[in-house]
């Protein structure tokens, strides 16, 4: 008998996380819901176990925006469980307003790649205990055509823009997909990223006027249609060994081109690494 996976998913408790989740379970895996709000976070997964009749669902509490809570976060799953072998780096957001985060960096920035960066960093020993890892980051088409390294983390220079954090980190995140799957061997862990599509979610409706929500569910895609694709990389053979990779739907594309520049990789896994203070 196969044991099952054991996948954690970030963001699990709403929109395409949640999707994700019982997706995963649904296929028999051992699905690790990581939620910010402990409430919201049972809710899920009581919810996913209803749908499911599964009941290998675990939820763990984590403030993504906080180092010191990622660092908890990563310290409970290598106490929990023997190996991990899937990650899916699911949760994000944008942030109209600039604010900083409990360790002084820009939000947006904060939450959509340095949360990623160190909670892959802290895994990285229970992904290759698994013998055969998957680390799955969620990304966007929404990329920036440069990245000003001395800028990126706190948005001192010019007017702050959200949606501009948003799309830099969003390239840093695959900055850091490109150069992780250099450095693992791919038969261990493979690393590979994804635009998961333009998702209908409460929080995206929120985020526009009133008279247009109605309209947006329309024409938007739903969560489940959203998760598609990181199902395929989390489960699918065709891509075990399949690495370095940007995807939308099944087929792998290609990102701009500063995320393929190894220089500027070079410098900025150096510098997520003093950001995130494991160097």
């Amino acid at each position: 008998m196969t044991r099952p996976k054991i996948c954690l998913v970030t963001g699990g408790n709403s929109g395409i996380g949640f999707a994700t989740a019982e997706g995963l379970a649904k296929q028999g895996a051992h699905v690790v819901l990581v939620s910010r709000d402990a409430r919201r976070g049972e809710d899920a997964r009581q919810e996913i176990t209803k749908r499911t009749g599964k009941s290998s669902i675990d939820l763990l509490t984590g403030d993504l925006s906080s180092f010191a809570s990622i660092r908890q976060l990563a310290e409970q799953v290598g106490e929990r469980y023997e190996r991990l072998d899937v990650l899916i780096n699911n949760a994000g957001g944008v942030f109209s307003q600039k604010q900083l985060s409990q360790d002084g960096y820009e939000m947006t920035f904060a939450v959509n790649y340095l949360a990623p960066f160190l909670l892959t960093q802290l895994l990285l020993d229970s992904l290759k205990a698994s013998g055969a890892g998957r680390i799955i980051n969620v990304a966007s088409r929404m990329q920036a055509r440069q990245l000003q390294l001395e800028v990126l983390p706190k948005q001192d220079a010019g007017r702050y823009s959200g949606m501009n954090v948003y799309k830099q980190a969003k390239t840093a995140l695959l900055m850091m997909t490109y150069f992780l799957a250099k450095q693992l061997p791919k038969d261990e862990v493979t690393v590979n990223a994804l635009h998961p599509g333009v998702i209908y979610t409460p929080q995206s409706a929120r985020s526009a006027p009133s008279f247009v929500r109605p309209l947006m569910k329309l024409v938007m895609q739903s969560p489940e249609q959203g998760a598609a694709t990181s199902l395929y990389l989390a489960t699918s053979p065709e891509v075990s060994q399949v690495t370095g990779n940007y995807y939308t739907g099944q087929q792998p594309v290609r990102t701009v081109p500063v995320s393929y520049d190894a220089e500027l990789q070079q410098q900025l896994y150096e510098q997520s690494l003093a950001w995130t203070g494991l160097n």
